[in-house]
């Protein structure tokens, strides 16, 4: 009698195969490296020697694995789509096809082209059909395009948001009609399909959330996203956006026609509340997100970036780079600050990441280098004191690092 072949599953070949080892069809960076870090290794990189971590690759894409569904969820204004611009910015950049879904109607050029969006080639969708403006698109015809997506090679698709979908039973009801947890039910029978085709076609699916108040919860934490139980349970990356409210969060810098403070940033904090690509992380990670063009912690910015590719070295909390050796990180920042090095680290960064064909954020990438030997002027009042400073036209400003003015905001409100 023939041995039979263990590999040989009969009827089951094609649903079994031998071996339950998978390859990561690739990583999608958020554009910030300490996120992108925990998300992988579930650790904070500020307390890591990335020299002795095993495996550590600086030339290997971090960040959220393709294939996957994210929700990314908070209260208003905190920076949700921000962080998705950045996500979509940086699929982009790796050749990959985005789609970007907005049933909120939210959607900004401005801040899309700021976190590294290539508008021109970004697949939208607001709902509206121009050529037929009387036709509908209810929810369940968004998750049969998004599918309709994943078979013509798009590798992320961002739907914003989840709350605003409208089932096809509710657009049609009367006001006067009652329906009972429709959109979960919805979500429950759709979800399982997307994740497959999801992990088929290696889409990354990105879904933006909103907060609402959970009425029967008593005592505790009444905070509850819609879609129900069925969104948190197939998400493998759940992330939620913090909006700050204390001053020190802000990111001002001054008005270049009256000196005013004028507000273009917040710094956000963002948990991981659910991840399954490593081991939980309870810390709340601070990122800046901006509204205009300036990058007033570019000095961070780049040491973390340098920290990635390996440019800045640590041993023993001394960090090391190009014969400047400080223990800590915050007195090195500084120390870059005050001898005006940050043209010199940024230039050795956009090398080595060339080298090492790393994709770098977009305050590198956007960064203009600051020309030195320039102060500006003060003029004296009438009194004889030190005024503020003056730029000579009353125009230029420092796009790239500007001091914070802890004074009551002015300018764009947050999105």
């Amino acid at each position: 009698m023939a041995k039979k072949n263990n590999d040989d599953f009969g009827n089951l070949d094609g649903f079994f195969r031998m071996g339950a080892d998978e390859e990561n069809p690739g990583n999608i960076p958020t554009g910030h490296f300490k996120l992108d870090f925990a998300i992988q290794y579930g650790m904070d990189v500020a307390k890591v020697d990335l020299s002795k971590l095993e495996g550590y690759d600086p030339s290997k894409t971090l960040g959220i694995p393709l294939g996957k569904l994210v929700e990314i969820f908070g209260e208003e204004g905190g920076g949700k789509s921000s962080l998705a611009y950045r996500i979509a910015g940086y699929a982009q950049k790796l050749g990959h096809k985005v789609a970007w879904i907005d049933t909120e109607h939210s959607y900004q050029k401005n801040l899309a082209t700021l976190n590294g969006c290539d508008t021109e080639n970004l697949t939208y969708s607001n709902l509206l059909d121009k050529k037929n403006p009387e036709k509908v698109f209810y929810a369940e015809n968004v998750f049969g395009k998004m599918i309709e997506a994943m078979q013509h090679n798009y590798k992320v698709i961002v739907l914003d948001s989840v709350a605003n979908l409208v089932p096809k039973a509710l657009y049609e009801a009367g006001d006067e009609q009652q329906f009972m947890a429709l959109l979960p039910r919805m979500l429950s029978q759709n979800l399982g399909k997307l994740v497959a085709y999801a992990e088929k076609y290696g889409t990354l699916l990105v879904f933006i959330n909103q907060l609402r108040e959970n009425l029967s919860v008593t005592w505790g934490d009444k905070e509850t996203s819609p879609g129900g139980r069925s969104l948190k349970h197939n998400s493998s990356l759940r992330l939620k956006v913090s909006k700050k409210k204390n001053q020190e969060a802000n990111i001002y810098i001054p008005d270049p026609d009256d000196g005013e403070p004028m507000l273009i940033g917040r710094n956000a904090g963002i948990r991981l509340i659910k991840n399954r690509f490593a081991k939980p992380f309870l810390e709340t990670l601070e990122i800046p997100i901006y509204y205009e063009q300036y990058f007033p912690e570019i000095e961070e910015v780049a040491f973390d970036t340098a920290r990635q590719i390996r440019l800045i070295s640590v041993r023993d909390k001394i960090y090391n780079w190009n014969g400047v050796k400080i223990e800590g990180r915050k007195p090195f920042i500084d120390h870059i600050i005050e001898n005006k090095l940050i043209n010199e680290l940024i230039e050795s960064i956009k090398e080595k990441a060339a080298e090492k064909d790393v994709l770098l954020p977009p305050e590198i990438t956007l960064y203009k280098p600051v020309k030195e030997n320039k102060t500006i002027p003060k003029e004296k009042n009438t009194d004889g004191d030190m005024e503020k400073p003056t730029s000579g036209n009353g125009k230029k400003k420092n796009s790239n690092s500007i001091e914070k003015v802890p004074k009551k905001p002015r300018g764009p409100k947050s999105s």
